[in-house]
């Protein structure tokens, strides 16, 4: 079938999905950084000059993606928090953790957003990414007020800021390349190595104790 443009909005966004899609596909075989504009363009059967019509970059594409994954994690995370009718702390740093580390993919995406992702992305896309992003994180924090009433919009914010920090640096630590794993094993360097599961549940324990005695 010849390439068309879309010619209006319905279409437009079957482009820009397959696009993404086409992302998604090669983001299950290949390292960011591997993957390329061209190469996207071709597993979505556009031209790399049509591709341009929709996306000014590889990272453009990849925001895109990542405001579909922060949705899936949103409404998962929502779902879980729906079982229950009351939290201690130690039940939601695991709930929280648990929840986050089902989302492998937004994990790995997010810890490299700082870094390589936004600092190559257009202007425009960016502040569609950040808006997209704020309406998340403020749908998730009125869920959160719901369990500890106690706190602020506010300080829930400056929850889910620190522990997005927290999140990237531990991803960080534990997408390790083979020689990084080869250096663990040796007995005087394991104490070194993060065990993300559990290290991810104290740090939000203690991060979100925190809030609670400064609110």
């Amino acid at each position: 079938m010849a390439w068309e443009r879309a010619r209006n909005k319905d279409q437009k966004e079957q482009r820009i999905a397959e696009i993404v899609n086409a992302a998604a596909s090669l983001y299950e075989k290949k390292d960011f950084h591997k993957i390329t504009f061209t190469m996207i363009a071709k597993e979505a059967n556009f031209t790399r000059s049509n591709l341009y019509k929709y996306f000014g970059s590889k990272e453009d594409i990849f925001l895109e993606f990542i405001k579909h994954d922060l949705t899936e994690w949103r409404l998962d995370l929502i779902q879980v928090f729906d079982s229950y009718e009351e939290f201690s702390i130690n039940s939601f740093a695991k709930v929280w953790t648990e929840t986050l580390l089902k989302h492998k993919r937004l994990n790995n995406l997010i810890s490299i957003l700082f870094t390589h992702i936004e600092k190559n992305s257009s202007l425009d896309r960016l502040l569609l990414f950040k808006e997209k992003f704020r309406a998340e994180l403020r749908i998730i924090s009125k869920k959160i007020i719901l369990f500890f009433p106690m706190l602020t919009i506010e300080k829930v914010l400056e929850f889910l800021r620190l522990q997005l920090a927290i999140s990237i640096g531990l991803f960080s630590m534990t997408n390790l390349s083979e020689i990084q794993e080869k250096v663990f094993e040796k007995q005087e360097y394991s104490f070194m190595k993060i065990d993300l599961q559990r290290h991810m549940k104290i740090a939000i324990e203690h991060l979100f104790t925190g809030v609670i005695v400064s609110y």
